[in-house]
Formats: C-alpha cells, structure tokens, sequence
C-alpha cells in the first residue's frame, strides 16, 4: 500500500513521520490533484534548513504502467497535503450513527 511520510529537518528523524497508508484508488485520486517529482529507491535527503514537505512511497506490486517503484516528493506544501488526508481519513470514518449511503 501507497505511505505518505511528512518530512522536516528539525525532527531527529532522517525518514520522516509516517502520516497515512493509503489504497491504490486513494493515491491514484491524490495522484490526480498534486504533481509529483520521482525522487528515486531512497528516501530523499533532508536539511536543517528544509521548512517541511512530504514523500510518498509506492512499493513493487502496486503501481500501474505510469509510476514507478520508489519515493517522490509532492510539489504541494504539507497543509494541502495534510488537508487531503484529512478528507479521505473523514470518507473512510463515517461518523458514528450515521449509515455509509447518508
């Protein structure tokens, strides 16, 4: 399944923090709203100095004949990413009560 990882130098962490798994029709929607870089079969180096961005991962078995396997970096800010995710955690979790065909 397709990660998103958001990423910022001043975290001690080199690989980011794991935001969302998605689903292949879910990241091929996410696909469709934001432009992606092939950043290659690493995760993609970051600097102290780096304001916050984020990187998917999509894994061998997964992708269609468009994408390849290995990570790319969305050219959208973190809060239009963070906002998309936000709506489809909301589609997956309808709220309590409330029937999925409401």
């Amino acid at each position: 399944m397709p990660n998103i990882y958001y990423c910022n130098g001043l975290a001690n962490n080199d690989l980011g923090i794991l935001r969302a798994v998605l689903s292949w029709e879910e990241c091929k929607s996410l696909l469709n709203l934001f432009s992606v870089q092939y950043a290659g079969f690493q995760f993609p180096a970051m600097t102290q100095r780096d304001q916050g961005f984020a990187v998917l991962n999509l894994l061998k078995g997964e992708l269609d004949d468009k994408w390849r396997v290995g990570f790319y970096s969305f050219d959208a800010g973190l809060l239009q990413i963070e906002e998309w995710v936000q709506t489809c955690v909301v589609s997956r979790n309808p709220t309590p009560g409330r029937k999925l065909a409401d």
